[in-house]
């Protein structure tokens, strides 16, 4: 299958976002004398889950997008979102007992890393110029 240019643009996107908030993260610990490998380590984890759940809810809506009935597209969405939703848990669980029986991961940037792209896409539509001009916000 191939991957449509828009999954691709998207994806990149969230990556950046994802990218300027795990910076963030590392700031904030650094200024509360809390910084550590670990959460580096952790961040660089939780946003490759979270940037992994975002591609493959791209590929899905790639895939039905080209479906005719909206009811068979209505619950290929929904199954994806509970795949992904339990890949979620699965992964972020697993970076848990690492972090809890290692230490290799610092616990609290995977928790935030995948909250990252809810809050580039809610902001997203702030910045992107784009955006505001299919709402007709701006001429």
């Amino acid at each position: 299958m191939k991957v449509n240019e828009v999954v691709k643009r998207e994806t990149k996107n969230i990556a950046i976002g994802i990218i300027l908030c795990s910076v963030i993260t590392q700031v904030g610990f650094f200024v509360f004398g809390k910084y550590s490998l670990a959460v580096l380590l952790g961040s660089i984890y939780g946003g490759a889950i979270a940037l992994l759940n975002f591609f493959l809810m791209g590929l899905t809506v790639q895939k039905i997008a080209d479906m005719d009935d909206p009811n068979a597209a209505k619950r290929k969405m929904q199954a994806s979102y509970s795949s992904r939703q339990v890949m979620l848990l699965f992964l972020a669980g697993i970076g848990m007992y690492i972090s809890i029986n290692f230490g290799i991961f610092h616990w609290l940037p995977i928790l935030l890393a995948i909250v990252y792209p809810r809050i580039i896409i809610a902001f997203g539509g702030i910045f992107r110029k784009e955006w505001r001009t299919k709402r007709g916000d701006i001429e």
